[in-house]
């Protein structure tokens, strides 16, 4: 009963001088929502009127019109089909709108579409500057670590991880762009 006693009275002591409380918990951390950016179909029209535009003018609607379009349609179907979601750790690509789902393997390099933040070593938005304008950047580039490194010369990656680009003091990894 004594060192029950002495034990209550170091911990008053502890708690007296500053200490916590044993029994005390530690205070939650707020846990942050996940963010869905909404659709924006801007860029998709953009192009799908251009396209059309240039599908009238002859000698360009065989050539230079259907590539426009096509993009059109391209950035149309993926507005609709992909979204971003930052998390509290990752920025992930799901599927659909108001029930988002897995979007499945990545098509170039394979694995999850899930990348940690603390992976992420280079990152810019295009054209520069465009970020807080009312239409925002057309194309967003990011460099990661957390896909293998054997990857890393697929796609893009390519000419990011060149010995040329290296040497001009860019940070290996893989890099990913999004409309």
């Amino acid at each position: 009963q004594t060192t029950v006693l002495l034990g209550s009275i170091a911990q008053h002591l502890g708690v007296f001088f500053g200490g916590a409380r044993p029994e005390d918990p530690e205070p939650a951390k707020p846990v942050l929502p996940d963010v869905v950016i909404d659709p924006d179909y801007k860029l998709a029209g953009i192009f799908l009127a251009a396209g059309i535009l240039l599908d009238l003018v002859p000698y360009i609607q065989l050539t230079l019109g259907p590539l426009v379009t096509l993009l059109g349609v391209l950035f149309l179907v993926q507005t609709i089909r992909i979204r971003f979601v930052f998390t509290e750790n990752d920025f992930e690509l799901k599927q659909g709108g108001d029930e988002l789902a897995d979007s499945g393997e990545n098509v170039v390099v394979g694995g999850a579409n899930v990348w940690s933040y603390d992976s992420f070593v280079n990152w810019e938005f295009f054209p520069k500057g465009w970020e807080d304008s009312p239409q925002g950047p057309i194309l967003v580039y990011f460099k990661e670590t957390q896909t293998p490194s054997d990857q890393w010369t697929v796609g893009p990656g390519e000419k990011a991880n060149s010995e040329e680009a290296i040497a001009a003091g860019a940070v290996p990894g893989q890099g990913h762009f999004f409309p």
